[in-house]
């Protein structure tokens, strides 16, 4: 037992020190305000099948994105933060194989909406604080990378509306055009990974930028109807992508 205590002790003494130079008195934590846009991946079947048979590419859900988190100092190189988000966009297109009987292109509306509650862990390689000067002060470090990963739940929605192709065998060409509208939402497990930087501009506030990937996949019931689809391909939508946020953090 007493062959071991110098080393606890060490250790001890090590993450006294790190706690200590974690932040000035008052300043453990803060609040991240962010806003920005979400670029939808589009890795998955259903994505593919969508853009094969309509004038739909994934990239035309690009969208607006924001959301509120709170940080909370480990020590000096550490964080631990929660956040959540929301993204929504909508997206006009056009069936790609047909037209209707007067020859005027067949529309429908796409729209996808994403609410994010994460949790995770932040490293900072050059810490945050930095102490100098005989009275031992602290100042903030100009800039603040980070790096960091974490994991939650997308609460997400996916609605298609408009007018649809469907197979009419009493109709002269096969087919007929009818409106329908399409609504399917879940929650799902999603992790993510995110590298960004702190711009500090006041002892209380930072400016933050951040980019952030996100993995998700939901699977779509079959009120998503398409001969492409079978039972083997079981409706994946891939909800992953890229969130870039700029945003304002109030630390206290």
């Amino acid at each position: 037992m007493r062959r071991h205590f110098p080393a606890a002790a060490t250790i001890a003494a090590v993450l006294f020190s790190l706690g200590a130079a974690a932040a000035p008195p008052g300043q453990d934590g803060g609040f991240n305000f962010h806003a920005g846009g979400y670029f939808p991946a589009g890795s998955s079947d259903f994505w593919d099948e969508k853009e094969d048979h309509y004038t739909l590419d994934h990239s035309d859900l690009n969208g607006l994105a924001g959301g509120i988190g709170y940080i909370a100092s480990i020590n000096n190189y550490f964080e631990f933060e929660v956040s959540a988000d929301f993204y929504a966009a909508a997206s006009r297109a056009s069936d790609a194989d047909f037209v209707d009987e007067n020859g005027d292109v067949i529309l429908h509306d796409t729209r996808l909406a994403v609410f994010p509650l994460t949790a995770g862990f932040r490293v900072l390689p050059a810490g945050r604080f930095a102490r100098r000067g005989a009275e031992g002060k602290h100042y903030v470090r100009r800039p603040v990378p980070y790096i960091g990963a974490g994991i939650g739940m997308d609460y997400w929605q996916y609605e298609e509306e408009g007018d649809f192709v469907f197979l009419d065998p009493s109709s002269p060409s096969g087919v007929a055009v009818f409106y329908d509208r399409h609504k399917d939402t879940g929650l799902e497990f999603e992790k993510h990974a995110e590298i960004g930087i702190e711009f500090p501009i006041a002892p209380e506030w930072n400016i933050t930028f951040e980019v952030r990937r996100s993995w998700a996949e939901a699977s779509l019931s079959d009120v998503f109807p398409s001969a492409a689809l079978t039972v083997n391909d079981p409706r994946k939508l891939d909800l992953g992508g890229v969130f870039v946020f700029v945003g304002a953090s109030l630390r206290f």
